[in-house]
């Protein structure tokens, strides 16, 4: 079997790349060292003795687990990947790493950690972090966007990036990811190109697949 454990804090952060250095390969690992950088200062000691262990017990690759056990998105199936910064530096962000199910998105500082502000950009369009996706609480200007499960029955869960303005549309409304007004919120607003904190860049992405 086999069980990740996905941790912050000086000591779990030598756990967690010593599993990810045991259970990660090619690309996986790579994108563990996106979603977390300050991992690679981090000293593992030596794995040895656990890849033995999982060479002798005949161990599924990691592929394997996510086509049979947990259906996470990998890299591969994202179009976008890590921060999502407007040109104001200010990043959309999970209120400090909080994992509370329909918690408002926020914007904060960009600051290049990972981690809280590490978003995947779905192949279907769907933006989530580790846990949860982006919806709505509503589909008029000024609703939050909230975090929640993935819902394959919802239409509010899709967002098209516009490549020529660089903004995000939530697709059922057609209103653009915007700052909340005296707020760390972020909501839906009605479109204006003219406004800088609704321009959004993606910090990683991938030449054959296009936004």
């Amino acid at each position: 079997s086999m069980v990740i454990k996905l941790s912050s804090g000086i000591n779990a952060e030598y756990g967690t790349k010593r599993n990810a250095l045991v259970w990660l390969d090619g690309p996986h690992l790579d994108f563990f060292y996106k979603w977390k950088p300050q991992a690679l200062e981090v000293d593992a000691g030596d794995i040895s003795s656990r890849l033995q262990l999982k060479e002798s017990l005949g161990c599924r690759s990691f592929d394997y687990f996510l086509e049979n056990v947990w259906s996470m998105p990998a890299e591969r199936d994202c179009v976008a990947t890590g921060m999502i910064r407007n040109s104001d530096n200010e990043c959309l962000d999970n209120a400090a790493g909080s994992d509370t199910f329909g918690q408002h998105l926020q914007y904060w500082g960009c600051h290049n950690l990972g981690n809280n502000q590490f978003w995947m950009y779905r192949n279907d369009r769907r933006i989530m972090g580790l846990l949860y996706v982006f919806d709505v609480d509503g589909v008029t200007p000024g609703s939050h966007v909230i975090l929640v499960w993935v819902d394959y029955n919802s239409d509010r869960q899709f967002f098209d990036y516009n490549t020529q303005t660089q903004q995000l549309v939530h697709r059922r409304s057609g209103l653009c990811v915007d700052r909340k007004p005296n707020s760390r919120d972020v909501i839906i607003n009605t479109c204006d190109i003219y406004k800088t904190h609704q321009k959004w860049t993606f910090q990683y992405t991938y030449p054959d697949r296009p936004l």
